[in-house]
């Protein structure tokens, strides 16, 4: 970009794209939502009777991914993007405490 000063033109450099908040959220989602579909669909742990490590996985699913791309998206200087996934780690986050908390109660009702 060059830019008129004092009848000369002056080179400056181009400034980094932001990237979109909703465009880094909606990438980040989309990896969390890949994770839990594998959650879904394939068995894992000592047995394929038992879904506790599917339900971890599933859990799990968007905030590690949500997390690990901000901070893959933070090192191109796409800030907006890096927000947007931030926010879905936060919401990831909030809704993995409240599964594990439910299910470690469905795990002692059974006991009773």
């Amino acid at each position: 970009m060059k830019v008129m000063v004092d009848g000369k033109e002056e080179s400056q450099p181009r400034e980094k794209l932001q990237g979109g908040f909703l465009s880094g959220a909606a990438i980040c989602l989309l990896f969390g939502i890949l994770l839990v579909a594998i959650g879904l669909t394939f068995c894992f742990g000592p047995s394929c009777g038992v879904w506790g490590w599917n339900i971890i996985f599933i859990v799990l699913g968007i905030p590690v991914s949500a997390g690990s791309l901000a901070h893959i998206i933070k090192r191109s200087g796409k800030r907006s993007m890096v927000n947007g996934a931030k926010i879905v780690f936060i919401i990831g986050c909030m809704v993995t405490i409240g599964v594990i908390i439910w299910f470690v109660t469905l795990l002692n009702s059974l006991g009773n």
